[in-house]
C-alpha cells in the first residue's frame, strides 16, 4: 500500500483521468470516486439537480427502475416512460414524448439493461433528443462501457456514468462518472445536499493537483492503470468488435441448444437465457455452480426463476463459454 498523497500515486490518478477520456470517448472531465456504479448514479442527482425539476426516465428492467426510485427519494418530478421488460426503447417513442414534454432538465437511459440483456440504441436515439431538447441526457453505462461502442461527444451525451467491475474488468469499488461542460452550469446552480460525493470538490482537488478528494480505493486505481494502458495499446474499437464476435457467437450456440434469448434486442455486455421448460433457472443456477463450478446470475424481480444471465463483459472468452456450453446441455439431458 502507498500514501494517497504521495506524488507517484497522485500521478497515476491524474493519468487514469486522463486514460479514462479515451474510454469513454470523450475530451470532458472524468471523476473517480470511491464508491459502486450505484453510488455513482446517486451521486448524478444530487450534483446536478434541484428538487422539483422534471426528468424523464425510460425504465425497462430492474437497473432502469432504480432512476426512478433515487430521483423520487430526492424529490425529482419524475416523469417515467415505462416500457417491457426485455424490449428496446424505440426512437419514435421517445421523440414523441419528448415533443409533449418540451421542458425536461433531463433524460435518463441505460445503454445495457443487466436484469433483461436489453440494448439502447443511444447512437441514434441521442442524437435525436438532442435535435429537439436542450434536456442533459444522462446514461447508465455501468455495464456496457468498454464493451459497446459508445462514443460520448461525437453523439452528444452529457453525463456517462460506469463503474469499475464491468467493463474494465477490475473489482467493484470505483464509479467513474464522465461529464461535459454543459452539466457544470447546473452543478453550480443544483440545491440538493452533498459532501463525500461533491463533484466540485472532486474537480478541485484534481486540478490542485492532489489527487482525489478523499482516501481513495488505490488499490483499484493502480489496476485500473494497467488496465487502461492495456486498452490503450489494443484500441477500444478493436475490444468492441471482439465482445460482439463473442456475443454473437454465443448466443448462435444457446440457440442451437435449443434455448432462446431473452431480450428483443441484446446487449454484447451479456447474455439473458429463457428458460421456459424444464428445468428450472434455479435448479439449472445451483447445478452449474455445484456440478461444474460455473457462476452465473438469477433473473431479478418478475424475471426470478424464469431466465439466467451469463456475463461475457471482459476476462471472459469463448473456451469458458464453451465450457458452460457443454454444462448447460449435459443439466438439460439430465433433468
Amino acid at each position: 500500500m502507498i500514501y494517497h498523497r504521495d506524488t507517484e500515486f497522485v500521478q497515476t490518478f491524474y493519468c487514469v483521468t486522463e486514460d479514462l477520456k479515451y474510454f469513454f470517448q470523450t475530451s470532458h472531465e472524468v471523476l473517480i470516486l470511491t464508491t459502486s456504479g450505484t453510488g455513482g448514479m446517486e451521486a448524478t442527482i444530487t450534483n446536478i439537480f434541484s428538487p422539483g425539476e422534471p426528468v424523464l426516465i425510460v425504465e425497462n428492467g430492474k437497473f432502469s427502475e432504480r432512476w426512478t426510485q433515487m430521483a423520487e427519494k430526492f424529490g425529482l418530478d419524475v416523469k417515467r416512460m415505462t416500457i417491457q421488460w426485455g424490449e428496446s426503447i424505440s426512437i419514435e417513442k421517445i421523440t414523441d414524448f419528448i415533443k409533449s414534454n418540451p421542458y425536461l432538465k433531463a433524460v435518463f437511459l441505460t445503454h445495457c439493461e443487466t436484469s433483461t440483456g436489453a440494448f439502447t440504441d443511444l447512437e441514434t436515439i441521442v442524437p435525436a433528443i438532442r435535435e429537439l431538447s436542450t434536456a442533459l441526457i444522462i446514461i447508465d453505462a455501468i455495464s456496457s462501457a468498454g464493451v459497446l461502442p459508445l462514443k460520448m461527444d461525437q453523439w452528444g451525451i452529457d453525463v456517462t456514468i460506469t463503474g469499475s467491475q464491468k467493463g474494465l474488468g477490475l473489482p467493484p469499488g470505483l464509479a467513474i462518472i464522465a461529464l461535459n461542460n454543459r452539466v457544470w452550469r447546473h452543478v453550480e446552480q443544483a440545491e440538493l445536499p452533498r459532501y463525500y460525493f461533491d463533484f466540485t470538490r472532486a474537480r478541485q482537488s484534481l486540478r490542485l493537483g492532489r489527487g482525489s478528494a478523499f482516501t481513495p480505493a488505490i488499490p483499484l486505481i493502480l489496476a485500473a492503470n494497467v488496465v487502461l494502458n492495456d486498452i490503450h495499446q489494443q484500441g477500444i474499437e478493436k475490444i468492441w468488435l471482439e465482445r460482439k464476435s463473442i456475443a454473437t457467437h454465443f448466443r448462435e450456440k444457446i440457440i442451437g441448444l435449443g434455448f432462446s434469448i431473452f431480450p428483443e434486442i441484446p446487449a454484447d455486455s451479456l447474455t439473458v437465457i429463457k428458460i421456459d421448460a424444464p428445468p428450472d433457472a434455479d435448479h439449472i443456477i445451483s447445478s452449474l455452480k455445484e456440478k461444474y463450478r460455473i457462476i452465473v446470475s438469477r433473473g431479478q424481480g418478475q424475471l426470478s426463476n424464469k431466465v439466467i444471465r451469463v456475463g461475457h463483459f471482459v476476462n471472459v472468452e469463448l473456451k469458458q463459454l464453451n465450457q458452460f456450453l457443454d454444462a448447460l446441455n449435459e443439466i438439460k439431458i439430465g433433468g
